[in-house]
């Protein structure tokens, strides 16, 4: 009797070894909550999360929050809800010109420091500092780093270490912050659908405010729909805004290479050619962190 109780619990276990495991999919977070708020209306990772979760999160604006150098107040940027607010940029960069008013956004670290604030988290240091003070290291804040002997797992293993939530901080010319919000496998896309990304469904996904491909030519569109409108005489576009990118895919992988504005872009269209998911280059970076904040 023993004998048989034990071989058909072995063929049961067996069985189980073949059935194909549950696909992993998002939690609802408070993180994500706020984070998807900032992306343009019916995003597809924003649809999805609310499919998947029950959550109801809507864009503040039908064309997401744009990216701004040195925005970093969501009252100056929401205050002519629905439309948007502009703002007369302090410095000039590659991009953008002292004492010309542009479209009022995010930049990439007033985008994390508002989503961490909206979850009652403290700030974030500023990205030099999280990226560079060894304080962080001993203080377990760094999961990994660009020093030997804090390297990453692979990317595909990342997902089993990080938390929705966490910081990546990395510098590619300048330094820049994302926050991770987990994988394309945990928002259900599948090999079948999205087959140009079907090696990389466990990489690491984040949401950030930098530049983009497609915010440029939607928000020059945006203000020649206000040619009439004397508040937005002489206002220039964005060159980026709030985004999904994925990392730790090599930038000639994607099937779309491309020169906008000043930036070059390699990405992948998803949602039936609806959104640009674009690639981060966190392989070329020459010092990066994976940070957690402590409560």
């Amino acid at each position: 009797m023993m004998k048989k109780l034990i071989a058909t619990l072995l063929l049961v276990v067996t069985l189980m070894g073949m059935l194909p495991m549950a696909q992993a999919e998002v939690e609802r977070s408070p993180f994500l909550d706020a984070a998807f708020r900032c992306l343009e209306k019916d995003n597809i990772f924003q649809r999805r999360y609310n499919e998947i979760t029950g959550a109801q999160v809507e864009s503040i604006f039908d064309l997401g929050i744009p990216y701004y150098f040195g925005g970093k107040y969501m009252e100056r940027i929401t205050s002519r809800l629905p439309e948007f607010s502009k703002y007369k940029c302090w410095e000039t960069t590659k991009f953008y010109r002292k004492d010309k008013f542009y479209i009022d956004g995010f930049d990439c670290s007033g985008y994390t420091q508002w989503i961490y604030s909206e979850v009652g988290m403290p700030a974030h240091d500023s990205l030099s500092n999280m990226i560079l003070k060894w304080d962080y290291q001993r203080a377990g804040n760094h999961l990994y780093n660009h020093r030997d002997g804090f390297e990453m797992p692979p990317y595909d293993e990342l997902k089993d270490h990080l938390i929705v939530g966490d910081l990546l901080v990395a510098k590619h010319g300048a330094r820049h912050i994302m926050m991770y919000i987990g994988t394309l496998r945990d928002y259900n896309f599948t090999a079948e659908e999205v087959p140009e990304l079907a090696d990389y469904l466990d990489y690491p996904l984040v949401i950030h405010c930098g530049p983009s491909p497609v915010y440029g030519a939607r928000f020059q569109e945006y203000l020649d729909s206000k040619a009439d409108d004397s508040y937005y005489a002489n206002v220039g576009t964005t060159n980026g805004g709030v985004e999904v990118s994925i990392i730790g895919i090599p930038m000639e992988d994607a099937p779309i290479q491309e020169h906008v504005q000043i930036t070059d872009y390699s990405y992948f269209m998803i949602d039936d050619g609806n959104y640009a998911l674009t690639i981060w280059d966190l392989i070329n970076a020459t010092s990066f962190c994976w940070f957690r904040m402590n409560p």
